[in-house]
């Protein structure tokens, strides 16, 4: 083990002072300016990496805080809560760079944080240090964000800021996160009927507003309760007649605007087998009948294939203003206007202002139809753990998950539950 330095810490000369060691590094002749030695320590250490640092301490007592600095720092280095500020110097957008280079999220997940950075992380914290960054700063920037945006872009935003400064201590750069303790602000509590989902009546009346073209994919949404990327990604190899069923195996993302197939969709519980009721494998083979889908299986890494799909646009394979055919595959902005028209001109449609941000919010959404479907679920009295597979959710709740456990044959548990509009007793 090597001997600890004698000369640590040491004391660096200076011009002014007048001791023999200061005075032999001058010029001989120069008279200094003091006679006492006052020239600054310096103490240097290692740190957790081997490397070699120093820091330098002036004035009155500058010994014994350089002595006490050492060993305090020799202990935080010994015990492995040392923390380097001078890498905590570093510039919060200099940091997301890097900090962003590490993760691993999907493309369209991507393509959100980053209007979340630009928006209102950058503009707010962009240019400060990560070490000047402290908990009523993180405060006062929510209440700022609180009066512009709304919670669901508060909680993106706070925790993206929330991710990069719990990265920053652990990797030893600042010694605490400045997010712990901030509170968000509440949402605005909803009316009772905005909690609601569509009826199955009113899903009708929309449903009679859109062209005929997209009453089979309108019918398969209320009879299967799919996701909208699940039911526009849809392939025809996936669905099985003769088991009335369909398997969900992929899905279609939004990356910059255009459309991108993704295997796997939203999480592993998404992928699954969904049944298919009587109604909706009726509308189904009508559709494909009308408009035949390939029943090929390709790789999802191998492109789009957008005549595999089983729901297209009605403007599938035709030229427009010559351009190369159009392939078809559904997107959600143009859908939105027709879903907007729909649900205005049968009354549908509620608008309620958000006091808190002054934004105009509708009801319904499309993914309110696959509300309305797990309320269906539920009316019909399909256990919790059936619902939850069929419907591609998480574990809900852990101790609901760990004393209601799905049955062996859900889909057809359910599938009969459609059909005959009650739930099938198992002797």
């Amino acid at each position: 083990m090597p001997r600890k330095a004698a000369n640590n810490p040491r004391q660096i000369s200076v011009k002014s002072c007048g001791c023999k060691r200061c005075t032999a590094q001058f010029r001989p002749g120069e008279e200094p300016t003091r006679k006492n030695c006052t020239g600054p320590w310096q103490a240097r250490y290692r740190d957790p990496s081997g490397r070699q640092r120093a820091k330098t301490f002036a004035g009155e007592g500058a010994k014994k805080k350089a002595e006490a600095f050492l060993d305090k720092t020799r202990d935080k280095v010994r015990s492995g809560s040392f923390v380097d500020l001078d890498r905590g110097k570093v510039t919060v957008v200099d940091w997301y760079e890097k900090w962003r280079s590490t993760r691993r999220i999907a493309a369209n997940t991507t393509e959100t944080a980053l209007s979340v950075w630009t928006n209102h992380v950058e503009p707010a914290f962009g240019s400060w240090p990560l070490t000047s960054i402290g908990h009523l700063d993180v405060e006062a920037w929510v209440a700022r964000l609180d009066t512009k945006v709304g919670r669901a872009t508060i909680e993106k935003a706070f925790r993206m800021l929330d991710g990069m400064m719990t990265a920053a201590v652990r990797d030893r750069r600042i010694p605490h996160n400045p997010c712990d303790g901030v509170k968000l602000p509440k949402g605005q509590p909803k009316h009772p009927d905005d909690l609601m989902p569509p009826t199955y009546d009113q899903l009708a009346e929309i449903r009679a507003e859109f062209p005929e073209h997209y009453h089979p994919m309108l019918i398969v949404a209320e009879e299967t309760g799919l996701r909208w990327g699940e039911l526009v990604g849809l392939r025809r190899c996936w669905v099985d007649f003769d088991k009335a069923s369909i398997q969900v195996r992929e899905t279609i993302i939004q990356v910059g605007g255009k459309p991108r197939r993704k295997a796997y969709p939203k999480s592993a519980a998404g992928s699954r087998t969904v049944p298919l009721s009587d109604r909706a494998g009726r509308a189904l083979k009508a559709h494909l009948e009308a408009h035949p889908a390939a029943a090929t299986r390709t790789a999802v890494s191998s492109g789009m294939h957008a005549e595999e799909l089983v729901f297209r646009s009605p403007w599938a394979g035709k030229k427009v203003k010559g351009r190369p055919p159009f392939d078809g595959v559904l997107e959600r902005a143009n859908f939105w206007l027709k879903w907007n028209r729909a649900t205005e001109n049968t009354g549908v449609a509620r608008q309620v202002e958000n006091r808190s941000t002054g934004r105009t919010e509708r009801w319904p959404h499309f993914h309110d139809v696959r509300h309305a479907f797990a309320s269906r679920l539920h009316s019909l009295g399909i256990p919790e753990a059936d619902a939850q597979r069929i419907l591609g959710h998480e574990r809900g709740g852990r101790i609901t998950w760990l004393y209601t456990h799905a049955s062996v044959d859900s889909v057809s548990t359910v599938r009969e539950a459609l059909d005959q509009g009650r739930l099938r007793r198992v002797v």
